[in-house]
């Protein structure tokens, strides 16, 4: 396009001016008969030009300007076909540029898509986890809180009862008489660090419930009410023992000997006890005997109540802190 308008304006520029409007030119004959004419005419005078020199140098001033109009009219088809190509370069390169910025849009979003929905899932399995593991300690401290109400706070409160319906019973004998009882300070002895002892034989001793209660049931010391309340408070802790051992943690496997134990000092003294009541004579065997008091219980029991409670309590402040 621009070829062809270069070429329109160089044939327009460099056309001639005829030679009929050159001042005092004749025109040229074609042939012989405009000769004669010619000839004729210049018999008759002298020809006057087509053109004046005014009127030639008009036309010259028009030919001039349109020549400037047309190199004018090139040159802004020229600008305009050059800005019409940076239009094109620059709409090809937004064009391309608009198709990468897609592209990495859609491709980053894919990528982030996916990094979320990893990082989605592994929070999803910590959680998972957590409430695994929350399951878990939340059974294991129900199960001790069950251990502490169904058999070790219980026993405990049962084995305070009995030793101090046991102290009352004491106390009684040694108003009664102070010569024959006493109660010493001797820690590890009782739960309570003192030992009710019996003087017998030139010698005192640890006083027995077994062994010693035909020494003063019904001896006139006035002590049966305590020594019957001492028989319930052992009735009460067999049933605990018999319906409840099953409650006992894993690290007292020692308590549980214990609590064999004691069963088989209520059973024997239980069994003396209503021979005693009844006014029959009671005569311990040696086998009787040796199913004396098992005073560790006390300990036992008390160690293993601490240790579930300091456990409860060290979850619980545990799980406030997770909350908080």
């Amino acid at each position: 396009m621009k070829a062809r308008i270069l070429l329109l304006v160089a044939i327009l520029c460099t056309a001639p001016v005829s030679a009929q409007t050159v001042v005092g030119e004749e025109p040229r004959v074609a042939n012989d008969s405009s000769s004669s004419v010619n000839k004729n005419a210049k018999t008759a005078g002298s020809i006057q030009p087509l053109l004046t020199a005014t009127q030639i140098a008009n036309l010259q001033n028009e030919n001039e300007k349109i020549r400037f109009d047309l190199i004018a009219s090139t040159n802004r088809l020229v600008n305009l076909e050059g800005a019409i190509a940076k239009s094109s370069e620059r709409a090809d390169s937004a064009s391309i540029r608009s198709s990468w910025f897609a592209f990495f849009t859609v491709f980053f979003s894919v990528v982030f898509g996916l990094v979320g929905q990893y990082l989605l899932i592994r929070h999803q399995r910590s959680l998972n986890r957590e409430q695994e593991k929350a399951k878990v300690s939340n059974a294991y401290i129900e199960w001790q809180l069950k251990q502490l109400s169904v058999l070790y706070g219980p026993l405990r409160a049962l084995l305070g009862q009995s030793i101090a319906i046991y102290r009352q019973m004491n106390m009684v004998l040694i108003a009664a008489d102070d010569k024959k009882f006493r109660l010493e300070l001797k820690p590890g002895a009782d739960a309570d660090g003192f030992e009710f002892q019996i003087f017998l034989a030139g010698s005192w001793e640890r006083f027995r419930t077994v062994e010693h209660l035909p020494v003063v049931y019904k001896k006139g010391y006035g002590v049966e009410p305590y020594f019957d309340d001492v028989v319930k408070a052992g009735a009460a802790i067999a049933e605990m023992i018999r319906q409840n051992a099953g409650y006992v943690r894993q690290e007292d496997k020692t308590l549980v000997t214990v609590m064999g134990t004691y069963l088989a000092h209520y059973g024997v003294l239980c069994r003396l006890h209503e021979l005693a009541v009844k006014g029959e004579e009671v005569k311990p065997t040696s086998a009787d005997i040796k199913a004396s008091f098992p005073h560790a219980i006390h300990e036992l029991v008390d160690q293993g109540f601490d240790a579930i409670n300091t456990q409860v309590m060290e979850w619980k402040n545990f799980r406030s802190v997770q909350v908080s």
